[in-house]
């Protein structure tokens, strides 16, 4: 996918159910943003992309900063086909239009008649990403994201010397994607200092993908412990003993 082909050079129109089945999902740009904390690098603002089809031609739309994005849809996209060519008119908190076209890997759109407030020049999606071109920053790369659903057990007698060894803080389910979820472990409402987090990373000395299960302190937001598998892993855990992690995939 390529933002620098000028849209009137694909001559393919866009397919509208193929179009609106690929853009709904959840997509954040957590390892884009980490890569260029580690290069020393400007950051791209963190951001989550939820899009939810209404239907066979329409998708709502909200996207929020950090790991997740608003339940309630900020825009509405419903896609109409004009003069033989696909375009998404945008209602909601701004008015605008996209033209789409295909793509050897996907499909591209561009925001027409000036822009849409609050939402990129360009859109690109293929299987795995969404790409979008801003403003302001580098064009941002936003991973299509996994749910997960798991538990935590972590040792009581971590937050209080008094506590018996086999007395733990249970967290019974909860939920996680694996584009950098964070997870505050509570006891009660209280905070215990811990928590727990899932990213999908890849390491620039050794070019490995891996998915990665964080223990973290909350306070310092180090790393104290991890276990990794496979990108898209059905199953990941730890045990330390003092604390315990299980989480399982959702399809």
């Amino acid at each position: 996918m390529w933002f620098g082909l000028a849209l009137v050079s694909l001559p393919a129109p866009a397919d509208t159910a193929q179009l609106v089945g690929l853009l709904a999902g959840e997509y954040n740009n957590n390892e884009q943003v980490w890569q260029q904390g580690l290069d020393g690098a400007p950051q791209n603002v963190r951001r989550h992309w939820r899009f939810r089809k209404d239907g066979d031609a329409v998708l709502e739309l909200s996207i929020g900063q950090g790991q997740t994005a608003p339940d309630a849809p900020v825009w509405t996209f419903a896609f109409v086909t004009k003069h033989q060519k696909l375009v998404a008119e945008v209602s909601g908190a701004s008015q605008c239009r996209y033209a789409w076209l295909s793509t050897p890997a996907g499909f591209e759109g561009e925001a027409l008649d000036g822009g849409c407030a609050g939402l990129p020049a360009r859109i690109g999606i293929d299987e795995a990403w969404l790409q979008s071109v801003w403003p302001t920053g580098e064009p941002e790369r936003a991973r299509r994201v996994r749910h997960y659903r798991g538990w935590v057990a972590l040792q009581r007698s971590r937050l209080d010397a008094e506590a018996a060894d086999d007395d733990y803080v249970f967290v019974p389910e909860a939920d996680w994607h694996d584009e950098g979820f964070l997870l505050p472990i509570l006891d009660g409402g209280r905070p215990t200092g811990y928590a727990i987090e899932l990213a999908r990373l890849t390491y620039q000395n050794t070019r490995t993908a891996i998915l990665k299960l964080g223990i973290l302190d909350s306070a310092t937001g180090k790393t104290l412990s991890y276990a990794w598998a496979e990108p898209g892993a059905d199953r990941i855990g730890i045990n330390l003993r003092w604390i315990q992690v299980g989480l399982t995939r959702v399809r």
